[in-house]
């Protein structure tokens, strides 16, 4: 799957030309390099007598799902959000990301680029790299089911300034919350927005979710019990919204469900995990089970 670079994006172009000389040429340059990370990948898997089908990240309709979710291996060319895109349709596959663009792009997901993309490939295809089981999350907005995330699910008012406002419902326990929007994450996710907004980074092999509410308002100085913690594997995370405007963010702003007043969201360690190649120790260090505490 492969990412639109943002200089090849419709009316794009011309407000790129009105832009500094620094930002459109950052663009180009990064445009650039993807162009030449997609020559390489087609020559190296030709060398591996493999033709692949190209989808691109902006034209992800029926047909495109279901060629991903038949596929034996996926390889995504972008950033994070590419990657993040193709993972909500892999099933049985294995998924490598290909960060294209280094200089301009985080690619924390990807495990290679263009100048290590040949060894990488030799490797998988000799069978001395294999992938990583990663959790996803599952979710499930009043009995339908939504794509399984890899990173996490932002809960918030469609307006970044308004206050978000749902109910949590963790085993017995429950509590209203007014804050800036909860974040529920994997342990993919825990390097990403939770982690920014406190939260801690978990091993990536880790089988259990995080939960953490932003900027969380508190009546009276009072403490909140699930302001933030974790979900287990045979638990769930029950989320109620109390906004006529709330929205579900999965994996980042491309796809985004609406959650009105009243609609009830249930957050668990999706059934099978997604087989990535990824670098562990770029999260957290494995710990034994014994040691994890309950959050």
């Amino acid at each position: 799957m492969i990412k639109t670079p943002v200089a090849s994006r419709k009316r794009v172009v011309d407000r790129l030309a009105r832009t500094g000389r620094r930002l459109a040429g950052q663009v180009a340059d990064a445009a650039e390099e993807q162009e030449r990370t997609l020559v390489t990948l087609h020559q190296e898997l030709a060398r591996h007598g493999v033709t692949p089908v190209a989808i691109s990240a902006d034209a992800l309709d029926p047909g495109a799902q279901q060629a991903i979710a038949g596929a034996h291996l996926v390889i995504s060319v972008g950033g994070d959000g590419t990657l993040l895109a193709a993972s909500h349709w892999v099933t049985g596959a294995a998924l490598l990301g290909v960060n294209s663009a280094p200089r301009s792009s985080v690619g924390y997901l990807s495990l290679t680029r263009r100048s290590t993309l040949a060894r990488v490939l030799a490797r998988i295809a000799n069978g001395t790299l294999q992938p990583q089981p990663v959790s996803r999350l599952a979710v499930e907005i009043d009995g339908a089911h939504l794509p399984p995330a890899l990173n996490d699910v932002l809960v918030a008012h469609e307006h970044p300034a308004s206050t978000s406002r749902y109910r949590l419902h963790l085993g017995r326990q429950r509590e209203d919350h007014r804050s800036s929007g909860l974040w529920i994450a994997t342990p993919a996710g825990s390097t990403a927005g939770i982690h920014s907004a406190g939260g801690q980074v978990m091993p990536l092999a880790a089988r259990r979710l995080q939960f953490r509410a932003r900027e969380l308002y508190r009546s009276g100085g009072g403490g909140a019990v699930l302001e933030t913690g974790f979900v287990e594997t045979d638990q769930e995370l029950a989320v109620e919204s109390a906004m006529e405007a709330g929205w579900l963010f999965l994996d980042g702003a491309r796809t985004a469900t609406h959650f009105p007043f009243g609609a009830k969201a249930i957050f668990r360690i999706a059934a099978s995990p997604l087989r990535l190649f990824a670098d562990p120790a770029r999260w957290a260090p494995a710990v034994e089970p014994s040691h994890l505490g309950a959050g």
